[in-house]
């Protein structure tokens, strides 16, 4: 969630950003990891308490927004919209509005002009307050200076708790702008996992929505996830019931799904990945995935490669034309190109202790079955036999065959008696 309103005050502008946090939490700070100051709250005092402890340098010159760290669904332009507004008027202090009945937060309570009377929390209001659908955000924008430092100073214990409002500065900064935002989804605080979720469905929609403007088909939105980080290239089809998380990158025209779960990939122009799950991997344009296949980390694709059904590959890498056509494991190798590695093949890259590496030359036609027992390497236009078990290397266009594998014919020419 803090990562969004980071990434909000960015696009909006904000020249510093300080995140408040608490002691407690040193797994956000190191989470942010530079990305913007941070600052403590020593004691959990409320949010009044909490802005007071941002820097003194921030708070006494120049305008200074406030944003709930719980509102992932913030934009960029909203907090500008709001920013702008605020200086428009120059008023002392603007705070940010939707109008939604749905909602228990905050409650925006006006005179009979129109103006901001005060903020009614919603376990302190009265039941006629609690049917005010108009709602308090926790996005704000205040002037900085002594004015601002002063009414600070000044706030007083809201509750039993001691708790210090924010809200309350709006009695003292006088008067007081309220900018009603059109969409009410953008107001929404996450305090427990069911706003979690809906936090979640509302982003995702914003998601797909970008997508498909910008050319990408989604076929079936209420059942596709997609992450913020993604990029997915135009006339790009992603069929339902597929998770792109991450930093995934996706040319165009491919087709992704239905059923795919892919992490952290990078996937050129012209694939095809259906039924399978990917994590750090890449493929090459014009190549192709599953189904019920996994491409684990470091497994890099060429182009044109074909990944059939009931395949598994890790840390490894496979020239453009190459084809693992089904249920093979192929693990710490290098393929060439324009190899057949059937089906049953596998590299036995693990000996109990160490991960080892198999060479599988350029067009190279591996029978079914076959089992390179790494390391091992197999040379350029070289052929094994079905049910073949290869412990040494195998020159050159060569066939080998058995259990263990030996070589009966070299360059079209027979072995032994």
């Amino acid at each position: 969630m803090i990562d969004h309103v980071i990434d909000a005050c960015h696009a909006a502008g904000v020249k510093r950003v300080v995140a408040i946090l608490s002691p407690a939490q040193p797994e956000v700070a190191e989470h942010l990891g530079g990305r913007c100051a941070v600052a403590y709250q020593p004691e959990q005092k409320g949010s009044g308490d909490a802005f007071a402890r941002a820097p003194e340098d921030v708070l006494a010159r120049g305008d200074v927004m406030v944003v709930n760290g719980d509102a992932p669904l913030l934009r960029g332009e909203t907090l500008r919209q709001v920013a702008d507004a605020h200086r428009k008027l120059g008023a002392p202090a603007t705070l940010a509005s939707v109008e939604d009945p749905s909602r228990s937060d905050g409650r925006i309570v006006r005179g009979r002009d129109g103006s901001l009377e005060r903020i009614v929390e919603a376990r302190d209001a009265t039941q006629s307050e609690k049917s005010i659908t108009e709602i308090n955000v926790g996005l704000y924008c205040f002037r900085g200076g002594s004015e601002l430092l002063q009414a600070l100073a000044m706030l007083q214990p809201a509750n039993a708790a001691g708790e210090l409002y924010l809200t309350d500065l709006f009695q003292q900064l006088r008067p007081v702008q309220v900018v009603r935002l059109k969409d009410p989804v953008e107001g929404l605080g996450v305090n427990d996992r069911v706003q979690l979720a809906i936090a979640e469905k509302a982003l995702r929609s914003r998601i797909l929505e970008q997508l498909m403007l910008s050319g990408v088909t989604v076929t079936d939105p209420d059942t596709t996830f997609v992450e913020a980080g993604v990029k997915i290239g135009q006339d790009t089809v992603i069929e339902p019931f597929t998770i792109i998380r991450g930093e995934t990158r996706i040319g165009r025209d491919c087709r992704i799904g239905p059923a795919v779960d892919m992490s952290d990939c990078r996937i050129a122009d012209g694939c095809r990945i259906e039924h399978s799950w990917l994590k750090q991997c890449s493929m090459g344009e014009g190549s192709d995935c599953g189904p019920y296949s996994k491409l684990r980390p470091g497994t890099e694709l060429g182009l044109r490669v074909h990944v059939g059904s009931f395949a598994e590959i890790v840390r490894s890498k496979i020239g453009a034309g190459s084809a693992v056509p089904h249920f093979s494991y192929v693990g710490d190798a290098v393929i060439g190109e324009n190899v057949n590695f059937a089906a049953g093949a596998v590299t036995a890259n693990y000996d109990g202790t160490s991960k080892h590496r198999t060479v599988i030359e350029d067009d190279v036609l591996v029978g079914v079955d076959t089992v390179f027992r790494a390391p091992v390497r197999v040379g350029k236009g070289s052929r094994t036999g079905a049910g073949a078990v290869v412990t040494k290397d195998v020159p050159a266009g060569a066939t080998a065959v058995g259990m263990p594998a030996r070589v009966v014919r070299r360059n079209g020419k027979m072995e032994g008696p």
